[in-house]
């Protein structure tokens, strides 16, 4: 293992986490098994009314905590559905796609302790909740301390492919 020499905690650190072991994908088949309740009550918000954002300051998105893998990080997920407006609706048929977009899905994922996150963890947590088909419809927006994943999903929340340019201005927002 090599250690990360910026982050003096890893000095003392003698064997991989878990993340480290595994790829997000294995991890996230391991997620689905030992976490069915937490990926049901995660889908449930994201389904939820109140995960719609509103144009009120007072609006914040629902929160989850994620429970630890292993000794892994502890982290939450902050949950935004936003309706997709007329303009990205034609961008994706021009796109070539055959779905018609009905909300854009952000997940954030943070590290309770404030740390950057494991985007490795995050991403299987991602994974965990999306179908295995679907994982290539989800862009990561990179930030320095949360990792935000996005995609587009029709009526029926099933993901929909889209390029990666719709999201490149997401993470200066």
């Amino acid at each position: 293992m090599k250690l990360n020499t910026k982050n003096p905690l890893s000095l003392f650190r003698t064997t991989p986490t878990f993340a480290e072991s595994y790829s997000p994908a294995a991890l996230a088949s391991d997620i689905r098994r030992r976490f069915p309740d937490t990926l049901d009550a995660v889908d449930a918000v994201i389904h939820h009314p109140r995960s719609l954002s509103r144009p009120v300051a007072t609006w914040r998105p629902p929160v989850v905590s994620l429970p630890r893998i292993d000794n892994g990080p502890s982290l939450s997920l902050a949950v935004t559905r936003r309706r997709v407006g007329p303009r990205a609706k034609a961008r994706i048929q021009g796109y070539g796609g055959r779905q018609v977009p009905a909300y854009l899905i952000e997940l954030r994922l943070t590290d309770t302790a404030g740390i950057p996150a494991d985007t490795a963890l995050t991403e299987a947590w991602v994974r965990a909740l999306i179908p295995d088909d679907a994982a290539e419809a989800v862009h990561e927006i990179p930030g320095p301390k949360a990792a935000s994943y996005v995609w587009l999903t029709d009526g029926a929340f099933q993901p929909i492919a889209s390029p990666p340019s719709m999201f490149e201005g997401l993470s200066a927002a």
